[in-house]
Order: structure tokens, then sequence, then C-alpha cells
């Protein structure tokens, strides 16, 4: 991987760590916290050269605390391999009060990981650390002696 495209990766994964810590501090500071019902699981198994993976999204439906319709957010694919969810589980859902429907599952895990990953990538961007594992073919060269 060259210098530039190190660079490149680094500096758009700190602006993504940024982000990610920005909104998890609104999350934390100005959310409220319901219990949601797991009313669908979408599951898929894919299969690559490091083998199988079988992954989970969950469809939650919460009701704000201010009242008003049921609402549903969607989580993002999460490994299953640990824990299977099924219809009727409960669920904890943050959401922000000016936007109801801008929740997401309430999970300190979620809210730290996400932001010190890609701080951690950024930072191996930034120092040139990030390589490919792929080998590289030389398509052309040239030598003067």
């Amino acid at each position: 991987m060259n210098r530039f495209l190190s660079l490149l990766i680094g500096v758009a994964c700190l602006c993504g760590s940024a982000y990610m810590a920005k909104r998890t501090i609104e999350f934390r500071r100005h959310g409220e916290v319901v219990s949601g019902e797991v009313i669908g699981v979408d599951r898929q198994l894919t299969h690559d050269d490091d083998g199988f993976d079988l992954s989970e999204r969950v469809r939650v439906r919460y009701t704000p605390l201010s009242g008003g319709p049921p609402l549903e957010m969607r989580t993002n694919w999460a490994s299953a391999w640990l824990s299977h969810s099924k219809p009727g589980d409960s669920r904890s859902v943050r959401y922000l009060p000016d936007d109801p429907a801008d929740a997401r599952e309430d999970s300190w895990l979620i809210d730290l990981l996400g932001p010190v990953a890609l701080l951690l990538l950024g930072i191996g961007g930034l120092t040139g650390s990030l390589t490919s594992s792929r080998p590289e073919s030389v398509l052309w060269s040239s030598r003067d002696d």
C-alpha cells in the first residue's frame, strides 16, 4: 500500500472515529432508553476462503416514552455464532427525544469499540503501518545500468 493511500485511509478513519465518538456522546448524554421487542430476524450464511460466517440483523419495535405510535429500528449485521435472537426477545433501545426514529441498540460495547477501532486504524494509516496482505504484481519495471 503506498504512502498516500495509507495517509488517506488514516485521515478518513480519524474523521469517522471523531464522528462516531460525537454521536455516542450525544446518545449517552441526551438519549432515552426503552425496552423494545424483537419482531423479526434476518439471517445469512456466507462462505469465503476463511470459512463460513453466520450473521443476523434484528428488527425491533419500541414505543417512545413521550407516547405516540410504535417505531421500528433495524440493527446492523452482527455475528450470530455467539447469540441467537428470536421474535419476542427484549432489546434495549436508545433514541434521541427530538427524533425518536433516530435510534440504536443500547450497548456500551458497541458505543466504545466503534470509535476506538477507527482511531487505531487512523493512527496506523498516519504512521504508515497499514499494509496489504496480498502480494503486489509488478506490471512494469525499469532499470538504468
